[in-house]
């Protein structure tokens, strides 16, 4: 029988380019004795309910590393989809033509992000389990402090802009919530037959995505004082 006869087959994507810009070469950077990618293999591979894990990179060294912590690299990345401002689902494409050719198609498709080393076995089987019911798309999201009417960006100029201009936008109502998509979890079912599911993380551990210095130093925090489990924590 063939991987894609497999009627349920769940293949988890860590997409991991070399090029990064805050932290250089923050994939494979050491946090607390393993490169930080090597978080997102293993709770992948830990997972029962996942039977494949992917490594999609451009970079030699990564794939090396990524093979040594139990994933699968079975090709690299073209340098044209793996710069500052390439598309994920160009990424996604490449990779599922490729596996294409040998007849492989997952039945659920699962994005893990390697710069999200929070998460737990628990959670990833809750949320696959979802995808599995028959969902489109899961999701997860943060709860974020401020309403986006409030937020600012700074221009090229080095002036602070609102980031939302639209005279459309209502004021918020006392007391209300506003949430942002997470890089930590989402999956994609062929063939799904149910609206999409978002599930709210309330761990703000879980929130974390490291891309600066600090973000990397409060990971490295976080560990070592064993603030998460990563196998049980509630979902």
């Amino acid at each position: 029988m063939s991987p894609c006869d497999k009627k349920h087959e769940i293949l988890a994507i860590i997409p991991a380019r070399g090029g990064s810009k805050g932290i250089p070469r923050k994939n494979i950077k050491e946090l607390c004795g393993k490169p930080l990618i090597a978080y997102s293999i293993e709770v992948a591979l830990k997972t029962k309910k996942i039977d494949r894990v992917l490594v999609s990179t451009d970079d030699e060294e990564i794939a090396e590393i990524s093979k040594n912590y139990g994933a699968d690299v079975p090709f690299l990345r073209p340098k044209e989809i793996a710069q500052d401002r390439s598309n994920l689902l160009d990424t996604i494409n490449f990779t599922l033509s490729r596996l294409g050719e040998t007849g492989y198609r997952p039945y659920v498709l699962v994005i893990l992000y390697p710069t999200h080393p929070f998460r737990s076995v628990a959670l990833l089987n809750f949320l696959l389990q979802q995808a599995q019911n028959g969902h489109s798309q899961v999701n997860t999201a943060k709860k974020i402090v401020h309403d986006p009417c409030s937020l600012f960006q700074r221009s090229l100029d080095r002036k602070l802009k609102p980031l939302l201009t639209s005279p459309k936008i209502p004021d918020p109502s006392p007391g209300e919530i506003f949430f942002k998509h997470s890089g930590l979890f989402h999956s994609m079912t062929y063939g799904g037959r149910t609206k999409n599911y978002l599930h709210i993380l309330e761990n703000p551990i879980q929130w974390l995505d490291i891309d600066t210095p600090d973000d990397f130093h409060l990971a490295e925090e976080v560990i070592k004082n064993n603030l998460f489990d990563f196998s049980n924590d509630p979902a």
